[in-house]
């Protein structure tokens, strides 16, 4: 990492606004990207200099554009802020990186360690800080009403482009490693402007519930599991004892497809169909997470429990996993079967 920590999110965010320029100019004409960077342009002098006539220039230039002209614009500028905005995210996770690997950092602000420290200097009993951490019932609420606009398909494509900045941070990335990355960004990019960004008619409540559990398949379920690690680990620091297996410090609440503030197209089906989607959601993680284990634990060696549960069979783990994964795709397919 270099001595100014932020050099490297300034040079993610310019790859990524030169990528964008490029797909702009060759999707969309030189003229449009003229008034990009002569927006740009105007904007980063008035902000730099504060002059007045840079500012009144700015003005003058987007009165005068007509609405054709402006939405194209204005969708430009939309994209390198979601752009800039993965960057930031991304940078967020490298600088915690750097705190993890090194044994002698202070520890983060806002972590967990950071707070178990100043709890445990303000003479808190370490077995009062367990107790209380493995107590906590902290509930998130996914809203029947979500201010998130973006599509689904968009989401994913900026999940990609965060892990391909991720790959460019690798130490010793070889030339041919490098070109791959930034043609990859190049693809997706391409493909994020020639995306409609938003959905053109109105969601009903169980399209609201849908986008709610794209939320949990695409960050919630692999994010909690990962803080919760890290709570864990925490904790054995400063207490020495683990967070148990039972322990649910956060939990989740949901008001999608059950809200009937006053509307009316929230009936008892609807609430049927999200509750049966929920599930069904549910059904599809756990089944993807089976498989992974399955083929993980190949392993013989088991307690004699686990192979009685196995029924004999040489790869108890397997054999039991099997067995749940056949459950949950009988779960699956009754789900279906109801909401046909």
């Amino acid at each position: 990492m270099t001595r100014d920590p932020h050099k490297p999110l300034r040079d993610d965010v310019r790859l990524l606004g030169e990528l964008l320029g490029d797909t702009v100019r060759e999707k969309s004409g030189t003229d449009l990207f003229d008034a990009v960077e002569q927006v740009r342009g105007l904007a980063k002098r008035f902000r730099s200099q504060g002059s007045d006539r840079d500012f009144a220039a700015l003005s003058q230039f987007l009165a005068g554009m007509s609405l054709d002209a402006a939405i194209p614009l204005a969708r430009a500028f939309t994209h390198f802020l979601n752009l800039a905005n993965i960057a930031e995210q991304h940078h967020r996770v490298r600088r915690r990186r750097v705190y993890l690997r090194d044994p002698d950092a202070s520890p983060q602000r806002a972590s967990c360690d950071e707070a178990f420290a100043a709890l445990i200097a303000e003479g808190v009993a370490p077995d009062d800080l367990h107790r209380v951490v493995c107590s906590l019932e902290i509930e998130l609420v996914l809203t029947a009403h979500p201010t998130e606009v973006m599509r689904r398909t968009l989401l994913q494509k900026f999940n990609r482009i965060a892990r391909c900045l991720a790959r460019r941070d690798r130490e010793k990335l070889t030339l041919p490693e490098g070109e791959e990355i930034v043609d990859a960004l190049r693809r997706e990019i391409h493909a994020v402007w020639g995306t409609d960004e938003l959905r053109r008619e109105r969601p009903t409540p169980v399209d609201e519930a849908r986008w709610g559990f794209a939320v949990i398949e695409e960050t919630l379920w692999n994010v909690v599991p990962r803080f919760l690690r890290g709570v864990d680990r925490s904790l054995r620091q400063f207490t020495g004892r683990p967070l148990p297996v039972e322990a649910a410090p956060g939990r989740f609440g949901s008001w999608m497809g059950g809200d009937r503030d006053g509307n009316p197209h929230v009936t008892a089906a609807v609430t049927e169909e999200v509750c049966l989607l929920g599930r069904w959601v549910a059904v599809e993680l756990l089944t993807h997470e089976i498989n992974s284990l399955r083929s993980e634990l190949s392993m013989t060696e088991a307690s004699d429990e686990l192979r009685e549960q196995a029924g004999g069979d040489r790869n108890p783990y397997r054999a039991v996993l099997r067995q749940a994964r056949t459950r949950l795709l009988a779960t699956r397919k009754h789900i279906e079967t109801r909401l046909e």
